[in-house]
């Protein structure tokens, strides 16, 4: 079983790595984290199964109180923690660091998952992969987190 610190020190360096997108116009990541949760949880998730060989399910669900009714939110379960590396879009989330354990606090008042999947996605399954994130994800992790 994997452990919340070693999680927490992936999900960091993955959102370090989209964040150094945030300026960058022609990115998907432009204005990271603001609109970029299912993408981010599309690169946490390859990552952490490509480089930990960790399982994960990529989760999207709506219907949140503190939430408009039209928006959504994504993240990456792995056994009993939810990898949410965005959450700070939203204000009064209550939240901080990355990695929380699942059916508590904010992550818990979504009342519809809207989708749950494996984590895993190849390039050849999106129309535009965001390869750059993943390369900048990739580089922060190898960096930051195998040495």
């Amino acid at each position: 079983m994997i452990k919340r610190d070693a999680l927490e020190r992936i999900a960091t360096a993955c959102r370090l790595g989209l964040l150094s997108l945030a300026e960058k116009n022609s990115s998907m990541f432009h204005n990271f984290p603001t609109g970029a949760c299912g993408a981010a949880s599309e690169v946490l998730g390859r990552i952490l199964k490509e480089k930990f060989q960790i399982e994960g399910t990529y989760i999207c669900a709506d219907s949140h109180s503190q939430l408009d009714w039209d928006e959504s939110h994504a993240w990456v379960e792995v056994d009993e923690f939810i990898i949410d590396i965005t959450h700070d879009q939203f204000n009064g989330t209550g939240l901080s660091g990355w990695v929380f354990e699942r059916g508590t606090g904010w992550h818990a008042q979504f009342s519809e998952i809207v989708e749950s999947r494996n984590s895993f996605c190849t390039p050849e399954n999106w129309k535009e992969y965001p390869h750059d994130g993943y390369r900048a994800a990739l580089e922060m992790v190898l960096s930051e987190v195998q040495n």
